[in-house]
């Protein structure tokens, strides 16, 4: 019986040992995930610098293949990929780093740059005005700002509540009242702004041609009438996919079909 036991007692201390040993890894990992992301960060900075730029591009890439999101990495990636000509590359990145930081100047102005070496010139079907004035708004943050803005709204609300209630003082008492009420106005907006800008995000179906000349078909099928050409870098809607096919849209409203592997989801 008390070998019985001790072999028991010796395999609870082998379970234990095991699950301490899976918890501290558990906790650890991030850490040394994020270690490699800034050395690797780094080695690719000081690629690009010494413009040696594919290079550059392999290690941002590494870095975003182990799922770390950055919208500073993705724009690096696509000045990298725009330094080697990779045009439909760049603005892919571009692309996702925009979504990311919807507001930033720099890659709103690359991304213009690196689509003025796309062959097709499409002209925009105009957006009614407060379409494009919400669309303008939700662009000042990104949706991790939006969220912020709520979260400090509503601090900043309870905090004129409490002095609300608490204080003896008259003026203080009215200023604090319609404060918190503003502060907490705000936040709501700042809320269902957050979320439709993570439906914005989360429901892109935007993709960006990779094929240096497409032939968009009427049908999901090569036998389709030819509708109109496209070309590499271009960026396009998917409304559909069938068979292999994706339907697209383009921003004139020109609609077909093209094979799925000749473009790249934003």
């Amino acid at each position: 019986m008390r070998s019985g036991n001790l072999k028991y007692e010796i395999r609870n201390s082998k379970r234990l040992v095991l699950n301490v040993s899976i918890v501290i890894i558990s906790c650890c990992l991030p850490f040394i995930t994020l270690g490699q992301v800034e050395q690797l960060k780094a080695e690719a900075d000081a690629a690009y610098i010494a413009e040696e730029h594919q290079k550059a591009a392999e290690l941002y890439q590494q870095i975003l293949d182990q799922e770390y999101v950055s919208a500073e990495v993705e724009y690096n990636l696509g000045n990298s990929y725009f330094k080697t000509g990779q045009v439909a590359l760049s603005i892919l990145h571009y692309e996702r780093a925009l979504k990311l930081a919807p507001s930033d100047e720099d890659i709103q102005f690359n991304l213009k740059l690196a689509n003025l070496s796309v062959k097709d010139k499409v002209e925009d079907i105009p957006q009614l005005f407060f379409i494009e004035w919400w669309n303008q708004i939700l662009k000042v943050f990104s949706t991790d700002g939006w969220a912020w803005n709520a979260v400090i709204a509503f601090l900043l609300g309870l905090i004129g509540f409490l002095l609300f209630r608490f204080s003896s003082e008259e003026g203080i008492r009215r200023l604090t009242f319609y404060a918190g009420i503003i502060c907490v106005g705000w936040g709501a907006f700042s809320v269902y702004a957050a979320q439709k800008s993570f439906d914005h995000v989360v429901n892109d179906s935007r993709a960006v041609v990779f094929a240096s000349t497409l032939n968009a078909k009427s049908a999901p099928d090569r036998k389709g009438k030819d509708l109109f050409v496209i070309h590499e870098g271009l960026v396009v809607t998917v409304t559909d996919e069938v068979n292999g096919w994706s339907r697209i849209k383009l921003s004139n409203g020109n609609v077909g079909w093209v094979p799925e592997g000749t473009i790249v989801n934003i």
